[in-house]
Formats: structure tokens, sequence, C-alpha cells
């Protein structure tokens, strides 16, 4: 039976749209929840300076390797994301030195935290609030497996010059380095402020779908199916494959740091974001949640 009559190319087809759909919008929660909490505390910047970096090579990539001009202003698109978040690292972080942080985002340890909490309502309601356990996103993040997927610049072996070929596939594998390594600065800053505040977990939810969704769209496409050379296919498409798949694990480290791990300092931080928000309209015998 031929590729054409199969199921597999319609769930590449899907597949593909759902990584596209979900890179498109994969950093957008970020900027939503740097605005919101005005400091960039909780970001590395070894983390935004790894993945900037990785966009312009594969921007770099998709020039030298002459692809379509939609993958182009993909790529661009990406680009200008990742030169917005950075100003926003700059406005927030280097020139407000993060004093304009919202209720809840300030920097404080753990005590003077929970002190801050204590000073408006009673231990019993604190602890009632904290046993509260975020069920429901654990186990969304669980079934969906988040952007950091490399846009997919395939080199064409039929056309191009050889320097250009090999100047791409070299960019290629450091913008697949930079997406995979990008995550390991972040989860360590995590876990030296035992903290994943500052950080949209849809960011995350989004990349993973993204990248796990990307390497299926390969695996079950007429080309990969249909090719007489597997391995060469495989080959020629792994800094894509490892700069997608390579993110993962580290994708699943955040989700345990985020609603297991530090998930107490999130709920503790949630209320005191609630009871700061106001001060003048409540009491200790306010709810602290709706």
């Amino acid at each position: 039976m031929s590729c054409s009559h199969s199921i597999l190319p319609h769930v590449s087809t899907i597949s593909g749209s759902v990584s596209f759909l979900s890179s498109f919008i994969a950093q957008i929660p970020q900027v939503l929840e740097t605005y919101e909490d005005k400091t960039v505390e909780g970001l590395s910047p070894y983390f935004l300076l790894a993945w900037l970096l990785g966009d312009i090579t594969s921007l770099a990539g998709a020039v030298l390797t002459k692809q379509l001009p939609f993958q182009i202003i993909l790529a661009l698109y990406f680009l200008t994301n990742d030169i917005f978040i950075c100003g926003q690292y700059y406005y927030y972080g280097v020139l407000h030195e993060n004093k304009l942080a919202t209720p809840g985002h300030e920097h404080k340890d753990a005590e003077e935290r929970m002190a801050a909490v204590r000073s408006r309502t009673s231990d019993v309601s604190i602890n009632a609030a904290l046993n509260r356990r975020s069920w429901f996103a654990g186990i969304l993040c669980m079934i969906t497996g988040a952007n950091g997927s490399p846009i997919s610049v395939g080199i064409d072996s039929k056309g191009g010059s050889n320097f250009s070929e090999q100047a791409g596939t070299v960019l290629a594998w450091i913008g697949a380095l930079c997406y995979v390594g990008a995550r390991i600065p972040q989860l360590l800053k995590n876990y030296q402020r035992k903290s994943t505040d500052g950080l949209s977990p849809f960011l995350f939810i989004n990349t993973l779908l993204a990248n796990t969704t990307y390497n299926l769209s390969i695996f079950t496409s007429c080309e990969y199916l249909e090719s007489l050379d597997k391995w060469d296919f495989v080959m020629r498409e792994m800094p894509f494959i490892v700069g997608s798949a390579g993110t993962v694990l580290f994708d699943l480290t955040y989700f345990y740091q985020h609603y297991i791990l530090y998930s107490e300092d999130m709920r503790l931080r949630e209320l005191e974001g609630r009871l700061g928000v106001d001060p003048t309209t409540r009491d200790e015998t306010s709810p602290l949640l709706s």
C-alpha cells in the first residue's frame, strides 16, 4: 500500500499544523506574564540569550539554504518575539532593577513572604489555601506530555552551493544545541530560588506540544515512509529532531518544579498577590479565594 493511501500522511499534516500553531503562540503567555508581574527576577538571562541565538541561527540557516518565504517570515516572527522579551528584561530588570514588581512577585525569602501573608489573615486560612492542589493543571500538563522548536529548514541537496548547505547544517546544529541548552540555566535558577515565579507554564505547555507534534509529523510523513534510505533522511533532519525532542525532558522537569517541588511557594505568592491587590477592602475575616 502506497503512502498516499495510508492514514499516516494525514497524521503528519495534522501534527505539523498543531506544531506550527503551538510555536506561533508559544511566547505570548510569557510576554503577558512579565507584563503582569512587572519583574524579571525569575527569568534567567542565559535562557533568553540562548533562545535568541537559536532563533538567529535558524533564520540564518533558512536564508542560506534558500527556504520558502513563509519559513523566513516565520523565523523573523520568532526573532521579533525574542527581542520583545529581551526588551522587557531590560526595562523591568535592568532599568528599574525589578522594583516595579506587583504584590506576590517582590524579592523576598520564604519567611518574609509567609510573614506578609500572616499579617493579613489567619494561619487556618493560609493552611487551607496552601493545601489546595492544582490537579487539573498538573494532569493537563502530563497529558499534553511545550517555543523552542526550531523551524524546519531542511537542507536541499539538489540545489544551492556546497558552502551554503554546509553552513546551513552547521547553523542548524548550533540552533538545536541552543534550544536544548537554554532550559538548563533556567532550571538551575528555579532551583536556586526554590520557585518558578515569573515563568508562564503556558509557555512550556505550548513548546512541549509543539516539539512532540513536530517529531510526530516527521516520522509519519511520506518523505520518511517512502524514503529508500531512511537513515540518510534521519541524519539530514537530525539537527531539527534533536532541537525539538531534546527539550522534552527539560520541559517535564520544569513541570515537576512548578506543580510539585515549588508548588507551595507559588500558592503562597498567589495568596500574597490577592491580599495585596486592595488592602483597604480586606480583613482577617475576608475570604482569601473566590
